[in-house]
């Protein structure tokens, strides 16, 4: 028996995601009002109470805090970063941030996707930028997505929502959070540990600062010639 053609391949992983979503909240006891409330606070000191009152589950938090603020769109993650650092150490809020990072991207693209081109229905392809990554192929794609990823302090809800509207296939969508994610949120996180701990290090303090200049500017700029 086959399915019925109104049954789209991206309705049915949300489907699974959501589901996979509610059993971890049900097995791992997570409060998912404390989830929404602190990643719509934008507050460090808060997202860092919350997660590492969490427990056992405290990365799992993290990550859906994560996904939180994707799905939102309009809130920078950059506090939840802070959060990460104070409450893993350096590396560990670097590799958490990294996986919330893309598992909240790849949530909100497939949440963006469907309600989009499956529910709203919006004519996205007459949109001047969406026409242009449209006509890309895939590799270019993937490297156009990339570079906008490397962008440090770059909303990554509106890369999201970009994503979602064009043609880029979810695998290469992933692709490209992944890889470009990890320069930006490698300096992002060196950044808010040397402000957290100043007084220990003006010097790192003023060359992550310069580094993140240069790769926020290189970005614009190469995205400038994409263009």
């Amino acid at each position: 028996m086959k399915l019925s053609a109104s049954i789209k391949k991206p309705t049915i992983i949300l489907t699974f995601t959501l589901i996979l979503f509610l059993a971890t909240i049900y097995l791992w006891n997570i409060d998912l009002k404390a989830v929404v409330n602190t990643a719509a606070s934008g507050d460090i000191k808060s997202a860092a109470r919350a997660i590492a009152g969490a427990g056992t589950p405290a990365i799992l938090m993290s990550i859906y805090i994560n996904a939180a603020i994707s799905i939102m769109g309009v809130v920078p993650s950059v506090f939840l970063t802070g959060a990460n650092v104070l409450v893993f150490g350096l590396h560990g809020g670097f590799l958490v941030s990294w996986a919330g990072e893309v598992i909240g991207a790849a949530v909100s693209f497939m949440l963006y996707r469907w309600g989009i081109k499956s529910a709203a229905r919006i004519p996205t392809d007459r949109w001047k930028l969406v026409k242009t990554v449209n006509t890309l192929p895939g590799l270019r794609q993937i490297y156009f997505l990339m570079v906008l990823r490397m962008a440090p302090f770059v909303p990554s809800g509106l890369i999201n929502l970009l994503g979602a509207i064009t043609t880029i296939q979810p695998r290469n969508f992933i692709i490209a959070t992944t890889v470009g994610k990890f320069p930006a949120l490698l300096l992002e996180t060196a950044f808010i540990y040397n402000l957290i701990n100043i007084n220990k290090g003006y010097i790192n303090l003023g060359i992550g600062i310069m580094v993140t200049a240069l790769l926020y500017f290189g970005a614009r700029k190469e995205l400038d010639r994409l263009s």
